[in-house]
């Protein structure tokens, strides 16, 4: 009796463990998000050397596919410190809307963004701001297999910002846009994914463009690692 008790009791913990295992974690997810899919990112550093130094940074990612529409909705946060002074804190949200037309050669999109900048500086001067990014666009599929896409277009952009570092102000502009999206599969299970714009005005001089490459390893069906590069040059907000 005594060995049926231990026994029962290891197969308890065990199933104890399973139940919080990464594998039925995602399980659990899955059933209750359904077709949804999504990433959930953390990391931390604290460095003591010449300064001490913390960094944080938060990202999560879900999105869902059907058969002629595609939404996504991403969010990230970074924030930083050097010896107790913060330099960067920076909460940032996006989502998107594609609705591809008949045989899936056009395509129609919308790209909310909205930035909150709390650590921002110019001239040493505390710069904070909100900004409201709204992007309607439409543009042709180029290419669109299982393993590569590329898709271009243009879009009109409202841009609204407000400073809230005193004195508080609000302005507000539009901006056309040409852009370029690349999808491609490659070997070993990695994706690499780039979005370019470049933005123009037709009423003023003023020109920017952006960039955002990444590469996604996908390890297992829970475990994945990524490297990102973003770029910002003159963009039409007037914040970077």
């Amino acid at each position: 009796m005594e060995k049926k008790t231990t026994e029962g009791a290891d197969a308890e913990r065990v199933s104890r463990w399973e139940m919080f295992s990464p594998a039925q974690l995602v399980a659990k997810l899955r059933d209750y998000f359904g077709p949804w899919h999504g990433r959930l990112a953390f990391s931390t550093e604290v460095v003591s050397d010449t300064a001490d130094r913390s960094n944080l940074s938060l990202e999560g990612r879900l999105g869902r596919k059907w058969t002629a529409d595609e939404v996504q909705l991403n969010g990230h946060y970074d924030f930083n410190q050097t010896n107790d002074l913060t330099t960067t804190d920076t909460l940032k949200a996006d989502g998107l809307w594609r609705h591809d037309f008949k045989h899936k050669t056009s395509f129609i999109q919308y790209r909310p963004t909205l930035e909150w900048n709390r650590a921002s500086f110019k001239a040493g001067v505390p710069a904070d701001y909100v900004l409201l990014q709204q992007e309607i666009g439409t543009g042709i599929s180029l290419l669109a297999t299982p393993s590569r896409k590329l898709r271009v277009g243009v879009s009109e952009n409202l841009f609204d910002v407000w400073n809230t570092s005193p004195p508080e102000s609000h302005n507000a502009r539009t901006s056309e846009a040409a852009f370029v999206e690349t999808e491609s599969r490659l070997p070993w299970g990695m994706l690499l994914t780039e979005r370019g714009v470049y933005y123009y005005s037709f009423a003023s001089q003023n020109d920017g463009w952006e960039n955002r490459v990444e590469l996604t390893k996908k390890f297992t069906e829970t475990f994945s690692t990524a490297i990102r590069h973003e770029l910002r040059r003159g963009s039409p907000d007037g914040t970077a």
